[in-house]
């Protein structure tokens, strides 16, 4: 995955790298279609820190274990009616808020072809299967592959694969979606 698709690395100050990466596999990782937009939407409430911490935690290719003197973590307190304590990583909890708005930008909205208009609808869920079976069946991509994809990756490809012409939308009409579905199906002899 390359950087403009949403890979981000970050270093402590004694020089341990980490890596995020915002692939449709560990964003389906963060929860349920209904939590992952939930969480996305945390990202932008009173919560942000806190939501950071967890998105960071999940993304990150070396595990929430090994990323902790980067990002901290929360601990209980021995009394179970106290709130969780934070325990500070050298990462600034706002710079978490950033880095997660960025990785979840990337692995569920996309911005392979931000200079094109249209508006987007909102939805209360982001099932991830839909996505990879979408690259798996129109792509050809193993699951593995689809999995390791970020949305604008898997945007990028689609476009590569299905250009459309540039009158400005972002998403194909019903018909031109109809039309492409109905050449793929004579195309492979179905």
């Amino acid at each position: 995955m390359l950087r403009e698709c949403g890979l981000t690395t970050a270093t402590t100050s004694d020089g341990r790298e980490f890596t995020f990466r915002p692939s449709f596999g560990r964003i389906a990782a963060l929860g349920h279609p209904h939590e992952i937009v939930s969480l996305y939407a945390a990202l932008f409430g009173p919560h942000a820190e806190t939501e950071a911490t967890y998105v960071l935690a999940v993304l990150c290719d070396q595990g929430d274990e090994a990323v902790r003197p980067l990002i901290g973590c929360f601990e209980a307190d021995a009394d179970p009616r106290r709130p969780l304590r934070r325990i500070e990583g050298e990462m600034p909890p706002a710079e978490q808020v950033l880095v997660a708005r960025h990785l979840m930008q990337h692995g569920m909205v996309g911005t392979a072809r931000p200079d094109r208009g249209g508006e987007g609808q909102y939805s209360d869920r982001f099932d991830v299967t839909e996505y990879v079976a979408t690259a798996r069946a129109h792509l050809g991509l193993s699951g593995e592959d689809a999995e390791a994809l970020s949305m604008t990756e898997f945007q990028q490809l689609f476009e590569s694969k299905f250009p459309r012409k540039d009158d400005g939308k972002s998403l194909p009409s019903a018909e031109e979606y109809e039309a492409s579905m109905k050449a793929f199906e004579e195309r492979r002899g179905g």
